[in-house]
Parts: structure tokens; sequence; C-alpha cells
């Protein structure tokens, strides 16, 4: 190689830079922690925060770092079982993760936490898995750059083999273009097999053993010249070649030996071409000692040997006239050329010229000494053999001096006396050779220490890249080629049908349908501008038909040397923030519908304004206004004429202490149908307060229940005295009424604001995903089918609730006493809930002697021991067999049921809960939290008391006693 070819080797990019460019690009919070002792304890008692990167100064509210401990900023992480994690991953160097919920500066969602010990620090990253109140994610506007690629590039230009084989197998692990070259097959098929094995033709040569000894003793393995046979498969004949080659140990960032760095320069050429010379000048030789002979014997026939040896001479001129080194023949002490071949004249630049002397010629050589030697070769008749030998020769045309190398060897001439007569001067240019060499052997030093500077940080930065959830992939070259992706880029997106490694392919090859998409287009513009590209909150089934998750995407270009050479991609799975905004923009529909609907007067004032938030149309027909006259404006100043009637003290007591206040038959006018004018009637209000869920009261939902004919009623019997007795009995059966009912509407609203949420949810979200307008063929997919099915089941339970709601609200209506066969009916409920019993492998046992026949209402028993039979077997204890009992006692006029089991049991809290509506103790079991409920209300209605004793994990006994 000549010197205009040698180019420098490229600078490495700075790993600090590479490193914080990736963490300010990353869009999930990263903490660098390192531990804090308490004084005479081995464990961490603190983790000092030793860098935050800007998403986790985001999380934190901060706008500069810290400082601090863990502790000091998030107390809670003692609680969470996060400090925990930190201390168990320093103690065992083993990565952990954790899951949490976090609530804190306006943020209320899960969290997951991955953490890893590295060169006694922490290493720690989150993910926000259900965000509520976040701001869509941040991009950074940072250059990445990856300091292996440059590393690759290197190694893959590099102008000599070089290959890397890894463990003592000595498998495989990289090879460049000039040692698949000389191998004569592709890397590509070999990698990860034993050298040995994929190259079985370099076996038995000797290469064994000194693999094993560079592996096992780190001393490096010079060869000089070396004859190696090398298999060729595509012709299927070995080829003989001589290669230098190098053998150094690899090791890693602790100085372990890990593999085999092997460089190889081959020098056939030069080989074969210094036996040529030296075959040439054996045969000269052997030709100058015959022409001796001959001119001895033949002295007397001068004229005849003249023209023999002018014909010798001829010949000889002809012979090394051909030989490629460079020859010349020297007469002479004084050594003036007599004959010179092409080669030389090429080497000295033209200078040459018969009769000449060389320090004539060539007077740069005097200086280096080469005349002294022709002298001493000259004087003492033995030969000078140089190899390697620098020589700098100057260019006329240029006059600059340029250093050369040559294989040199100066042989005497005698005559037929053997008197020293001239010298044969054989000269093979071998700069090349040697620069070559040099090369190499400066590129393996650089290549090396950059490996020993690269190596920890390449470490590092996989590290981080592996740990982090978010989905990475580095893209190369403008066709978007994929060189890296981690663990969580290929779990989210499975090639498509794609078999075979997806390194080196680009990445419209491997996901077809991200052209569709138009992401291609997105890389193509970070490519060529260099500005960064965001896609939030995309459906996945753009890309993989049939997947319900969403994802954002973050685009940033990378540079190496300043320019662009690729993108790098960040995806985050941001599916369940997508559904949680869905199902709150849901709840804010249902909860507006349910209200517009409800058939009492209901409004939601929010704030110490009293600001009206929401008011149904039984509302705004009292007020006489619709509601977008008074949306938004405080109570007071929309509606003057309640001011000074005392509900402002009513308002701010309610904000004030979080409890519930009603008003009992307030005088209220009225709208009548079909007429302005307006009715003097009554009303029940009840101000219930709303909470955040902090809990703090933020506003107030008001209530109506018009009671006006009960009033009226109330003030006929008083001007009625006669007819006060009857009618006071039957206002006060209707008042117990109106109060159970009252109380029903008022469980019936705060749970319809509550309980109701998930289904109605669910309802919305299922009808939003419909009015997509898919597609015919998308219909026939996965996604459309488990959508309908979704959309059923909520249908199905949202239905139940209300079918539930319906049924509370028929109890008040007494059923009629019938004689009943009390065993008959036990029987029935059991082959009802045989499948049940069977499943759960519970027994049963029942006592109903003396008890064969009762008179109550049918219906309403059935109810009782239907609901508390199945609930005995539905909460069994897991580890024990379950065990039901059913008791009847009989009286004159008592009916006595005692159902007893030893299940999960209640707690004392628990127990106080039990016969609420819509309250559900144990969520692992199927069901809607109203059973207990009607049954306490059926038994309350016909004159019936029920009791429950229960202890945890020991059983319950219910105990119902019914007039009969």
């Amino acid at each position: 190689m000549s010197d205009s070819t040698v180019s420098a080797l490229p600078a490495a990019p700075a790993a600090d830079d590479m490193l914080r460019a990736v963490l300010d690009v990353a869009l999930t919070p990263i903490l660098l922690l390192r531990p804090h002792y308490a004084a005479g304890d081995d464990e961490p008692a603190d983790f000092g925060l030793d860098y935050l990167n800007p998403a986790a100064l985001t999380m934190g509210s901060w706008t500069s770092q810290p400082g601090g401990t863990l502790r000091e900023h998030f107390p809670a992480i003692l609680a969470n079982g996060v400090f925990a994690l930190f201390r168990r991953v320093f103690a065992t160097g083993e990565a952990g993760r954790h899951g949490f919920h976090y609530q804190a500066a306006g943020f209320d969602h899960h969290v997951e936490v991955a953490v890893r010990r590295q060169n006694g620090q922490l290493v720690a990253s989150f993910l926000n898995t259900a965000r509520h109140s976040r701001p869509p994610e941040e991009t950074a506007h940072t250059e990445a750059e990856t300091p292996q690629n440059t590393l690759v590039d290197v190694l893959e230009q590099a102008p000599i083999a070089i290959a890397t084989f890894s463990g003592p197998t000595h498998a495989v692990a990289f090879a460049n273009r000039r040692m698949e070259e000389i191998w004569g097959r592709a890397a590509r098929p070999l990698l990860s097999r034993p050298h040995f094995e994929a190259l079985p033709d370099l076996a038995g040569q000797g290469f064994e053993a000194i693999f094993d000894e560079v592996y096992q003793t780190g001393r490096p393995h010079h060869l000089h010249e070396l004859r190696v046979r090398v298999g060729r498969p595509d012709s299927g004949v070995p080829t003989e070649g001589y290669f230098n080659i190098v053998y150094q140990a690899l090791r890693n960032g602790q100085g372990h030996i890990t593999g085999i760095v092997a460089s190889a320069v081959e020098v056939t050429e030069q080989v074969r071409t210094r036996q040529q010379v030296q075959h040439l000048n054996e045969e000269l030789e052997a030709r100058v000692a015959a022409r001796t002979a001959e001119a001895e014997a033949a002295r007397h026939e001068a004229e005849q040997q003249r023209e023999h040896a002018h014909a010798q001479q001829t010949l000889l001129g002809l012979i090394l006239g051909q030989v490629p080194a460079a020859i010349a023949t020297l007469n002479g002490p004084e050594h003036r050329y007599s004959f010179f071949n092409e080669p030389y004249q090429a080497l000295v630049a033209g200078r040459g010229v018969l009769g000449s002397t060389v320090a004539e010629a060539l007077p740069e050589v005097a200086e280096q000494g080469f005349i002294s030697l022709l002298d001493q070769v000259y004087a003492t008749g033995q030969p000078f053999v140089g190899t390697e030998t620098p020589l700098m020769l100057r260019d006329p045309a240029t006059g600059k001096v340029a250093q050369r190398y040559v294989d040199m060897r100066y042989q005497p001439l005698f005559d037929g006396q053997q008197h020293t007569q001239g010298i044969l001067a054989f000269v093979l240019d071998v700069t090349d050779r040697v620069r070559a060499r040099q090369q190499a052997e400066t590129l393996q030093t650089a290549m090396m220490a950059v490996l020993k500077r690269q190596a920890q940080t390449r470490q590092d930065l996989y590290q981080i890249f592996e740990q982090t959830p978010a989905a990475i992939v580095l893209l190369r070259e403008p066709d978007h080629r994929i060189d890296y992706f981690n663990p969580a880029f290929a779990e989210l997106f499975p090639p498509e049908a794609w078999a075979g490694p997806l390194q080196g392919h680009t990445i419209a090859e491997v996901y077809p349908r991200i052209k569709l998409a138009g992401l291609v287009q997105l890389l193509d513009k970070v490519y060529s501008t260099g500005e960064p590209q965001v896609v939030l909150e995309m459906p996945l089934a753009e890309l993989h038909p049939g997947s319900p998750r969403y994802v954002t995407f973050a685009y940033q270009a990378y540079r190496e040397q300043g320019a662009i050479v690729g993108v790098a991609a960040f995806v985050y799975d941001v599916t369940e923030q997508v559904l949680a905004r869905h199902q709150l923009e849901a709840q804010q529909v249902a909860l507006q519908r349910i209200f517009a609907q409800a058939p009492v007067p209901i409004t939601i004032l929010r704030g110490p304004g009293h600001t009206i938030e929401l008011a149904n149309e039984a509302v705004q027909a009292i007020w006489g206004r619709p509601l977008a006259q008074v949306l938004g404006q405080p109570y007071f100043a929309a509606l003057p004429e309640t001011a000074g009637q005392g509900f402002e003290q009513i308002f701010a007591d309610v904000l004030r202490t979080g409890q519930p206040h009603s008003v009992t038959e307030a005088p209220v006018l009225l709208p009548q149908p079909n007429t302005p004018e307006r009715r003097q009637g009554y009303v029940n209000f009840v101000f219930q307060p709303l909470s955040d869920g902090q809990p703090r009261t933020t506003g107030i939902m008001a209530i109506g229940i018009e009671v006006t004919d009960q009033v009226l009623a109330r003030q006929q019997v008083h001007a009625h005295s006669e007819e006060m007795r009857a009618k006071n009995a039957e206002l006060h059966a209707t008042n117990q009424r109106l109060s159970r009912t009252n109380a029903d509407l008022d469980t019936f609203v705060y749970t319809a604001s509550h309980d109701l949420k998930a289904p109605i949810a669910n309802i919305e979200g299922l009808l939003n995903a419909l009015r997509h307008d898919l597609p015919a063929d998308v219909m026939q997919g996965r996604l459309v089918p488990r959508l309908l099915n979704l959309m059923q089941g909520s249908v199905e339970r949202f239905q139940q609730t209300i079918g539930h709601l319906t049924d509370i609200s028929q109890l008040q209506q007494p059923e009629a006493v019938e004689t009943v066969d009390l065993p008959a009916l036990i029987h029935n409920v059991q082959l009802d809930l045989g499948p049940l019993i069977e499943a759960a492998s519970a027994s049963l046992t029942v006592h109903t002697t003396g008890c064969e026949t009762v008179h109550v209402a049918p219906k309403t028993l059935r109810s009782v021991v239907y609901n508390l039979l199945s609930n005995a077997v539905k909460y069994r204890a897991p580890g024990r067999p379950a065990q039901v009992q059913l008791r009847a006692q009989c009286s004159a006029h008592t009916l006595v049921l005692e159902v007893t089991d030893n299940g999960l049991g209640l707690s004392e809290s628990q127990q106080s809960q039990l016969f609420g509506m819509f309250r559900r103790l144990h969520t692992h079991v199927e069901g809607s939290g109203v059973g207990l409920f009607m049954v306490k209300r059926l038994i309350e209605n016909t004159g019936g008391t029920i009791v429950v004793r229960s202890q945890t994990d020991v059983g319950t006994t219910f105990t119902v006693t019914l007039p009969a």
C-alpha cells in the first residue's frame, strides 16, 4: 500500500456523550443511585440520587438535580416495597422488577420499576402503566451515537484480515471481508460454530495447539510467512499460501480471557517472488561458475570464447531482463554499471547509466552506507544479504526523497583466477509488504486500545437498553436497516412471516405493514432533516391486525463524525393510558345520561362558589330556566330567588364537614303542565357531598323528592279530626314505605355514580370501537368478534344490575302466606344448587324434624334458603372441605332457620357492612352484592329478623326468624 492510500483511524464517539444522549432522549424516568451506610452497618441505610434524567426530573416536579437521598424525597418507598427491592438487588447483584401504586403531584397511576447493580451503583428505570393527569410524552432533542457501529465499520474496512473467536472451543464470533476472502467462504454461516468444525480444512496444521496456548496463557503468538493450506468450497481444490499471522488473547472489562483475536496478512506473492529470486540467483551462480571454468580451459581460443561469452551475455541479459526483481551488474572496484534490467531502472527512477558508477547515478545511497557495503563485498568476496532494508531514494522529477524497503543480495563475480571483478546486485522492492505489516500492527494496536476503552461503555449502554421497558430499535443507512433491538422491542413487534435474524435487513422487509402506516416516511424525514418525530397513541392494529394495544413512537436521528447515519426509535406501550382515558370519557357521558333520565330532580354544584356543573330536566322545570342559561354560574347568582332561605349556610356546612344534609318538606313553587302558572308544592331535599378521592369535598349533589301529596294529606287530617285516626294510620304506613323508598333512592343515586361506572364505561368504550366503521375484511378478523363479546358481556352485567334495582323496588309489596312443605322446599333448592355443591365437593346436612309444614310466604322462604345456602358454598375456605348445616325449629307462631358453615368467616367491620346494597366483601367470587340486601329486606317485610355470627377463618352462622 502506498502512502497516499493510508487513511486515519476514525475517532471513537465520546462514550459519556453517547450515554448522556440516550438518558436525555429516554421517555421513561431513569435514576443512578449510590448506597449510603449507617455507622457499623453492612447494608445500605439509604441511596443517594447521583443523577436523574429529564423524565425523572419531570416525574418529581424538579427543574434541576435535587441531590439528597431516596428516603428524603420518597418516604413511601419503605411501604410500597421499592426500598426492599433496591437493597436486595444491591446485595445479590441480580436484577429485579417491582410494581407499585404511585400518587403525588397530580399523578395517580401504577408504576413498574426495573433495577440492576452496576459498578457500585444502582440503575433504576420507571414506567408509568396507567396515567391520568400526566401530559403527553415529552421528547428530547438529543443526538445518539453508537461507538460499537464505528468499531464494526473499522474492522470491516481494515486492510488486513481480522477475526475473533470466543470461548475454549474458539467459536467463530466475527470475521471481516478480508478474512472471508482468505477462508474462501462467507462468515455468517460459520458464526457461533467451533473454529475447526466450521473450517475443517485448517485442522491438522498445528493451529489447535497455538489456539489453546493463547487462550490458556494470554501470551500472543506471531507466525512469519507461515505456509497454510486453505480449502475452497467453490472449486473443491485446496490452495496454498503464505501468511504473517498474529494471535492475541481477547479480554473482557475485568481482564478475563474470553476469546482470541486473529489478524493475518497474506505475503504469498512476496515469498514466492523471493523464492524465485533465490532460485535465479543459484542458477546464475552456477552459470557464472561454469562460464569461468570454460574460460580457463579455452583461454587459447580467446576469439571463439569472446564470441561465446557475447552470446552468453546476451542470453543472460534476456533472462535477467525478464526477472521481476531489480538486477544490476557492477564492474570493478568503482562499481560501474555493465547491466541493469527494467525493474532496476524503475526502482532508481531511470537514473542508471551504463559505464557510470553507482555513486554518480545515486549519490544519496552513498550517504546511507550502501557504497561501503559494495566495497566490502568486492574486497572480501563474501556476499551480503539484507532483509527489509530501509532505503531512501530521490526522485529527480520532484527532488524529494522517499522511504523504500528492499530485500537485497550483493553477490561477488570472479574471473578465472577467482579474483573479484564485479558484483551482481539483486534488489526486491518490499515496501508495500512492510508498510502493510506496519499498518496492520498500528491498526491492531489502535483497535485493541479502542476495544479496551469502549468495552465498559458498551457494556453499560447495553445493560441500560436491555433493562428498559421501552422498546428500542436502532436503524442505519437511508433504507433503515436494523442494527440493534432490545428484548422489549422483540416482544412488542414479532416479525410478520419472517424467519432468521433481523439485523442487516430493512425495517420495511421485516415489517411490510409499516409502509401502510406511514412510519417509513417519518423515518425518511428524520434521516434527511435530523428533526425528531413523535406519533402519539397509534393503534397497534395498523401494524398487527387484531391487536387491541396502543403505542407511542419517538424517532431521533443519531450521528457519527457529525453526520446522520441512522435513526433511533423508542416505542412505548400506552394501551392502559388510552383505555383509561376512554373509560373516563365514557363515564362522564354515562353519568350525564343517568342524571338526565333520573325521575327525581338532581343537580351538581362545584367549589366554594357552588358553580352549577350539571342539572337534569326535572331540576330545570323547578327552576323555570334551561340549563344553558345557568350552566357555569354560581348557584345564588343564577337563582337569586333562592337566596336568603338558609341554603347558603347548608351548602357551606356540607362542604366544610363532608356530611350530607337533609331538608324535609321545603315549600317550592312547582310547574304545572300546559300552563305558565305554578302551584305550591313540597320537596324533601338531600344535599350529598362529592369528594375527589383524596378525600376532600369539592362539591355537592342536590336531590329532590316531591312529597306534596303527603303534606297535603297530613294537612287534611288536621282539618278533619274525625278522619284523623284512620288517615294517620294509613299516612304512617305510607310514610314508612316512603322513608324506605327515599333511603333506597339515596342509595341508588350514590351507587349509580360509583358501582355502575365500570359496566357503563365498558359499553361506551365498545360502542366507540364500533364507530370506527371498519371495512368488511376487518370484520372477519379476531378483534371484531372479541369486541362484540366484550360488549355483550358488559350489556348483560348492566342489565343484571338494573334488574336487581327493579327487584329491590318491588320488595315493598307484601306476599301472601301459604302452607309450605319445608323439607320439599329445601330439597328443591338443593337440586338447583347441585352443580355448585358438587363442583365445590361440599357436604350439606339438613335437620327439619318437627317443622314439616309451616305457614309462611313461599317465595320469601325459598329466596332466603337459596341465598344463604349458595353463599355458604361459594365463600368456602380453600384449605378444608366445605361443610354446611341447615337446622329448622318451629314454635306456635315462629319459624327459626339456622345456616352454619366452616368457610372464610367475617371480621367485625365486614359484618357491619354485610347487608348493604352492592356490598361485596370477597371479590374472588362472582356476584352483584345485592343478595343479602334483598334477603334482609324480604325478612323485614314479613316482620322477621336476621342475625349473623362469624369469626374469620372459622365460619359463619345466619339465624333467621319468620312469623309462622
